[in-house]
C-alpha cells in the first residue's frame, strides 16, 4: 500500500514537471502594425534579439539605432532582430510604433498587447527596455538584459552572445 501511494505522488510529482516544462515554452501572439499576427513559435530556428521598448522611452531612438546596427551586421544570416511594444494601442497607434522612435529599416517591429511575453522573458526586472536574445529553440540566453546605456558597448555584447549561439 505504501508502495501504491508513492508511485501515485511520484507520478503526480512528474506530471506537475512536465505541466510546468510546457509552460515554460508557450506561444506568445504579437500584431504588426499592419495588423499580421506573429507568433513567438515562428521565431524558432534563428537566434533572435528581442527589445522590449515601449513608444515614450526617451532613448528609443537610441535602442532603434542599436537594433539596426545589429540587423546590418547580421544580415543574411539566421538572425532575426525585433522591436516589441508594450503599449496597447489606446496608448500608441499602429501608425506611431512605425514612427516614435525613428527608422527601424530591417528590424521588425511588434505589438505585445497584454505583455504576458514580456512579464515572461523580463523576469523579475521587468524594466524597460528589456533586451532578450533567443537560441534557434526559443530558449533565452542569460538573463535578460534590463535597461539601455547609450554608452556601453550594447551592440558587441549581444553579437557576442549571438555569436557564440551560431557557432552551434
Amino acid at each position: 500500500m505504501l508502495k501504491k501511494i508513492k508511485a501515485i505522488i511520484t507520478g503526480a510529482v512528474i506530471i506537475a514537471s512536465l505541466t510546468v516544462t510546457a509552460g515554460a515554452q508557450q506561444d506568445f501572439t504579437f500584431l504588426s502594425p499592419d495588423g499580421q499576427t506573429v507568433s513567438m513559435s515562428s521565431l524558432r530556428g534563428k537566434v533572435a534579439v528581442v527589445l522590449f521598448g515601449g513608444i515614450k522611452d526617451p532613448q528609443c531612438r537610441d535602442e532603434i539605432k542599436a537594433l539596426q546596427s545589429l540587423a546590418e551586421r547580421y544580415q543574411g544570416k539566421d538572425v532575426g532582430i525585433y522591436w516589441i511594444s508594450v503599449n496597447t494601442p489606446a496608448e500608441a497607434s499602429n501608425e506611431q510604433l512605425g514612427s516614435a522612435c525613428g527608422p527601424t529599416g530591417s528590424i521588425v517591429v511588434l505589438r505585445d498587447n497584454n505583455r504576458a511575453a514580456f512579464k515572461r522573458f523580463s523576469g523579475k526586472v521587468q524594466q524597460l527596455p528589456t533586451v532578450v536574445v533567443l537560441n534557434q529553440q526559443g530558449e533565452p540566453q542569460g538573463q535578460p538584459r534590463g535597461g539601455f546605456n547609450p554608452n556601453s558597448d550594447f551592440v558587441n555584447d549581444l553579437a557576442a552572445i549571438i555569436d557564440s549561439l551560431l557557432k552551434k
